[in-house]
């Protein structure tokens, strides 16, 4: 595969995630050279409908932003507005908060990398077993760990679940699912994403009463595995607070950090 700059990776990354997620959930993506943004018309959670990449002069931001906030609002979707650390379209924040939306400003996400070579052994114990999502059970299963682990709102139940159904049915995958289940028990989930030039690590999470067996580092792990296994050189995430200390000891770094404005819907 082409090597490309660690910052195209992360964006191709996020980019390939969200086309997934619009076209899984019937929705539409669309992409030019100034923007990129998608909706489903899902009104459960703001990671169904966003905008990922916005670049234009500030003079132009009314003109490209405003019949995107209108879609969204008008139609009481709930919406994320990535600003990128290397962003180029100056003054996007300022002009999002001036619009009288309640925003929530989610600060420093960091869009990690790491090469997949030398990857360490994985620390599972024998209780554990962790499999490809295949079955109708291991469906629900993944379904129930990814909900209660992220704490996820249950009306976006049914999006997931269509997400991932779909996901399992496409003639060429893009999302692969894994599964851990300790003595028998769902435990942890991750996803891993294939997209052209790096993979993508996603949904990694451990149901609360799991936590502190290092599943979450096996669950990542696995997921690396299998990409290499596949071809992939490089593998991209996007780190929350708790995971962030498990992906530096795995070796990840950041390249980047994103800012996100996030409206819920609730007005």
């Amino acid at each position: 595969m082409e090597k490309i700059s660690p910052l195209k990776a992360v964006e191709e990354n996020a980019l390939t995630y969200y086309r997934g997620i619009a076209r899984l959930l019937n929705g539409r993506f669309i992409e030019d050279e100034e923007i990129a943004w998608f909706t489903t018309g899902r009104q459960s959670l703001y990671r169904f409908n966003g905008v990922l990449r916005t670049a234009t002069r500030a003079e132009k931001l009314s003109e490209l932003a405003d019949p995107i906030l209108e879609t969204f609002l008008s139609k009481k979707l709930p919406f994320f507005w990535v600003d990128w650390q290397d962003n180029i379209a100056p003054g996007l924040g300022d002009y999002i908060n001036s619009k009288n939306i309640r925003l929530e400003h989610l600060r420093g996400m960091p869009c990690m990398s790491r090469e997949l070579n030398d990857l360490p052994e994985s620390p599972l114990s024998p209780e554990v077993e962790i499999m490809r999502v295949r079955s109708q059970q291991d469906q629900a299963d993944w379904l129930n760990v990814l909900m209660e682990g992220f704490e996820e709102p249950e009306p976006s139940r049914p999006d997931f679940q269509q997400y991932l159904a779909n996901s399992l049915e496409e003639s060429t995958p893009v999302f692969e699912h894994f599964l851990a289940r300790w003595n028998g028990e769902p435990c942890a989930v991750s996803t891993v994403l294939r997209a052209d030039h790096a993979a993508g690590i996603y949904h990694v999470t451990t149901l609360p009463v799991y936590r502190g067996h290092r599943l979450g580092t096996a669950l990542t792990l696995t997921a690396m595995q299998s990409a290499s296994k596949l071809g992939y050189k490089e593998a991209i995430l996007f780190a929350t607070p708790s995971g962030f200390p498990i992906y530096e000891r795995l070796g990840f770094e950041t390249v980047s950090t994103a800012d996100a404005f996030v409206w819920s819907g609730n007005e």
